[in-house]
């Protein structure tokens, strides 16, 4: 059976390192422990705080002798677990007592078949492993929401820590640390297209472009002073392309005519040799 009682500070155990806030050490000093905490008899003495750590710091910070505690016999960490299900500020303590019941054996199907937490739930908390202990320390003493916990799990330790240099940890502040960190993800343009090779220029473009394209262009610009400089580029690309394609005909029919001219070479000789073999 359940007992109700005042148990004295100095017989209750909570983690080592737990933290709280001022706010919630004034109100303990100014009214004291109004809701019981719940505990449970430790083997080697005193009592286990399945609930309510933050709430004993807070009455040790504040000097009290005493606290009301709920005394819950045979009682495990699935305590912790189930009270915090209906308030969710914990996910630190939530994940604390998971572990516990793991290293006792019990695997995320049984904890979930004892209705302790859903399959879901534990893997969720799960994540809160990759936090970085000071950013724990800070979710465990309510400085940090528990869902902005879950954002900053996802980030490197190194981002983690670099928040820490923050006057406030916010939502505003994980975003860009979020940010900042796929920026760095996205490669130098350098490192896309090489830094050996120069940039094109307009020139190098239009030089690329056939001569029918050029004339199209050309007389689509706007017969305008500010566009002279254009028209001139525009100009001198069809001419120089003109020319090319000039000599590359030229060029063409020479081939073609030298071509022919070995040919008929060819063939008169052939001629020759057959009327010489015939007279012989």
């Amino acid at each position: 059976m359940n007992e109700h009682k005042n148990i004295p500070v100095s017989d209750l155990i909570i983690p080592p390192g737990t933290k709280v806030r001022a706010g919630l050490i004034k109100s303990v000093k100014a009214r004291g422990i109004l809701e019981p905490i719940l505990v449970s008899p430790h083997n080697s003495g005193g009592y286990l705080v399945r609930d309510g750590r933050r709430r004993v710091k807070a009455a040790i910070e504040a000097g009290l002798d005493s606290i009301p505690a709920v005394v819950l016999e045979d009682a495990g960490p699935e305590v912790t677990i189930l009270t915090h299900a209906t308030r969710s500020e914990n996910p630190v303590a939530e994940l604390e007592a998971i572990r516990e019941l793991q290293r006792s054996g019990m695997s995320e199907k049984e904890i979930a078949a004892a209705g302790f937490a859903p399959v879901s739930r534990i893997r969720r908390l799960a994540k809160l492993n990759r936090l970085v202990p000071e950013i724990a320390e800070k979710v465990d003493a309510g400085e940090i929401a528990a869902n902005l916990a879950f954002e900053i799990a996802g980030l490197p330790p190194e981002a983690q820590r670099g928040l820490l240099d923050e006057e406030a940890i916010t939502a505003e502040t994980v975003r860009q640390a979020k940010y900042a960190r796929r920026q760095e993800a996205i490669p130098d343009l350098a490192d896309l297209v090489g830094e050996s090779l120069p940039p094109a220029t307009f020139e190098d473009v239009i030089m690329q472009l056939s001569a029918n394209t050029l004339n199209a262009m050309l007389a689509d610009l706007p017969d305008e002073a500010r566009f002279a400089t254009w028209r001139a580029k525009f100009k001198r690309a069809v001419n120089e392309l003109q020319v090319a394609q000039s000599m590359v005909a030229k060029n063409a029919t020479t081939l073609v005519a030298k071509n022919g001219c070995q040919e008929r070479n060819h063939s008169r000789a052939t001629t020759f040799q057959a009327q010489v073999q015939a007279v012989s």
